[in-house]
């Protein structure tokens, strides 16, 4: 428990350090790594090529993500192809359900794409819906972000799920029922409280991926062009989810669903709506104010990856419960899972550290019979969620892109998750007690 209450401490020490004294989240977050790394016994290397490895490992998959995301976003929005994905979507859900619309995309897309690429890939849409809407921006990104988190966390095949599934030994099968049923409640939960907050979550876009009204001479786009700004966005996320979904060893299937070229391959098909006067011009501009704008965010979200990368090296997860008895757990049902779950998440900033972690606990409970499979598996992925603050690198992903103080997302996109997961979790509760 020593360590467990280090990391609360610079935990706590990070927050204050970012809201109270304003310091930039870079250096809070590396100094926080290496106190955490010192305090638990790791010598100033060990905690340094760990700090090291964690911003690497986050960066060398989701830094061109990010710069090829942000670069799409840009041709989209200079173009005027947002605007007319923004229509689509203001037609099909009406602009009072724009929040429920961001809620069922996001957990259609979320279930085969990575939730930060498949955020930054439809932001310039979501950017453009606040603008032809007036819906907060805030209000939009919560719905998706909470969507894309859900179905992260309880659908497969993304690999959080799958590794629950083979660590406690069920059927893939027999566990989706319960785990969609249990994914749609929560959706619900985290909707009702959008919903209930919706004032005190008035945003504007930010500046930082906004267009300035005044300089684009934007054309409107007609013909086929208004059939690409959907096929830049749309042909990545199937792509990635048909080679998630169809995992053979092909050189070809490797290629299309890597989220790097997929997303390239999307920029690809928005290139036209450049047009072909001074293209080469056009387009070299808006790499440089992608790179400019995307900068930032990757550094902020490399060195949030490194802080959580200090946390799973201290172990302190695997410590947490090493002397307790597994058979004594198991009186309280899916409750413990549940709760389990929730803390690793909580405590790591990751979902499926949490999930696997977890699984490992249970896993001789429900071999042995002791708890149901699809149940426990249903609490493990809604404990899951947790409550995403500091420790998360989504969460200063999100932070940058919106330009939203700490304070503030710590009081929506933390209280949010943890208001998703809880709403699962009741629901499993009730599942329990009606199996049972």
């Amino acid at each position: 428990m020593t360590s467990l209450f280090i990391l609360i401490s610079c935990i706590i020490l990070l927050i204050v350090g970012v809201t109270i004294f304003k310091v930039h989240p870079i250096p809070s977050l590396l100094i926080a790594g290496l106190i955490l790394g010192l305090a638990t016994g790791n010598s100033v290397e060990i905690v340094t090529e760990s700090l090291l490895s964690g911003f690497g490992n986050t960066l060398k998959w989701i830094g061109l993500v990010i710069l090829f995301g942000t670069l799409l976003g840009e041709i989209l929005a200079e173009t005027g192809g947002a605007d007319v994905i923004a229509e689509s979507i203001i037609k099909l859900f009406g602009i009072n359900r724009l929040p429920l619309g961001m809620a069922v995309i996001g957990f259609l897309v979320g279930i085969p794409v990575f939730m930060d690429v498949a955020y930054l890939t439809l932001l310039p849409t979501m950017v453009a819906l606040s603008k032809r809407s007036g819906q907060s921006i805030l209000v939009l990104g919560l719905s998706l972000a909470m969507s894309l988190t859900v179905a992260h966390a309880l659908i497969p095949p993304t690999p959080g799920p799958l590794a629950v599934v083979a660590l406690l030994e069920i059927n893939i099968g027999d566990m989706i029922p319960f785990n969609v049923l249990v994914a749609l409640v929560a959706v619900i939960g985290g909707l009702t409280w959008i919903k209930l907050n919706s004032k005190r979550l008035n945003m504007q876009s930010s500046k930082s991926i906004e267009r300035d009204a005044e300089i684009i001479d934007k054309k409107e786009l007609v013909g086929y062009k208004r059939i690409l700004p959907f096929a830049s966005l749309l042909v990545p996320l199937v792509l990635m989810s048909v080679g998630n979904m169809f995992p053979v060893d092909n050189p070809l299937v490797d290629f299309i669903k890597n989220p790097v070229w997929a997303l390239m391959i999307g920029v690809c098909f928005a290139l036209p709506l450049i047009g072909s006067v001074n293209f080469s011009s056009r387009l070299n501009s808006y790499f440089q104010s992608a790179g400019a704008k995307c900068a930032i965010v990757i550094l902020i979200t490399g060195t949030g990856g490194a802080f959580g990368q200090v946390i799973k090296d201290t172990e302190i997860v695997n410590s947490l419960f090493s002397d307790v008895d597994m058979g004594s757990l198991s009186v309280l049902g899916v409750i413990i899972p549940f709760l389990l779950s929730f803390l690793f998440t909580t405590v790591t900033g990751s979902i499926t550290v949490s999930l696997i972690t977890t699984a490992s606990i249970a896993a001789p409970l429900v071999t042995g019979g002791v708890l149901n499979p699809e149940l426990t598996a249903a609490a493990i992925g809604a404990g899951s969620l947790g409550i995403i603050h500091v420790n998360s690198s989504f969460f200063w992903l999100f932070k940058e892109v919106h330009d939203i103080s700490v304070t503030r997302l710590l009081r929506s996109f933390s209280v949010l998750s943890g208001v998703v997961a809880i709403s699962g979790g009741m629901l499993v509760l009730i599942l329990f007690w009606f199996f049972n």
